[in-house]
């Protein structure tokens, strides 16, 4: 339930007035660098935990490269980072693109979409595990305030178990510098 209540508020909190009509997905470019709260169900709980966030949005003559980095931080135990990349390719529809390559090899089923509408960039995600079980991933990101924000949703056979809200700034890189992920 506590879940739930924190999509409905990342939802609607912060959600800044009208973008100007436009808005392009080399506004998304570059490189995004900040931090995140997720919340997980545990059984009857919530748990809670600091996720240190990258992004990286870039133009690929296929139409764009997106990538991420998310390092789940615990206190006692071992930082664990993942990693994703996927190409998008313009599909007929203004503003919508389809993933034609991914790092995981999830694209290849053509499971993933990106849609850019009222400011934000989102990503869906659905994959259909070994076991049989539907597994939908959410990812919108909004430039405001000067950064990114980001809002994540994942669904297990359509039950919501996890909520990432995070704060992007972006970041310049040094000359000849590159993430050797993306």
């Amino acid at each position: 339930m506590k879940l739930a209540l924190a999509l409905l508020v990342g939802l609607f909190a912060g959600i800044p007035p009208a973008f100007a009509s436009g808005e392009a997905i080399d506004d998304f470019f570059g490189r995004w660098v900040g931090q995140g709260i997720a919340e997980t169900e545990v059984g009857q709980d919530t748990e809670r935990q600091v996720r240190g966030l990258e992004v990286i949005v870039r133009d690929h003559p296929t139409g764009f490269q997106l990538c991420w980095s998310t390092t789940r931080i615990k206190i006692g135990r071992p930082d664990r980072q993942t990693f994703a990349m996927m190409i998008f390719a313009p599909t007929d529809t203004a503003g919508s693109w389809k993933a034609v390559f991914s790092a995981d090899g999830s694209a290849t089923e053509g499971s993933a979409r990106a849609e850019l509408r009222d400011g934000t960039l989102r990503v869906f995600n659905r994959a259909t595990k070994e076991n049989g079980d539907a597994e939908l991933q959410i990812y919108e990101r909004r430039l405001s305030r000067g950064g990114m924000d980001l809002h994540f949703t994942r669904f297990d056979n359509d039950e919501l178990v996890r909520v990432v809200q995070g704060r992007l700034e972006r970041v310049e890189r040094a000359t000849g510098e590159a993430a050797p992920w993306c």
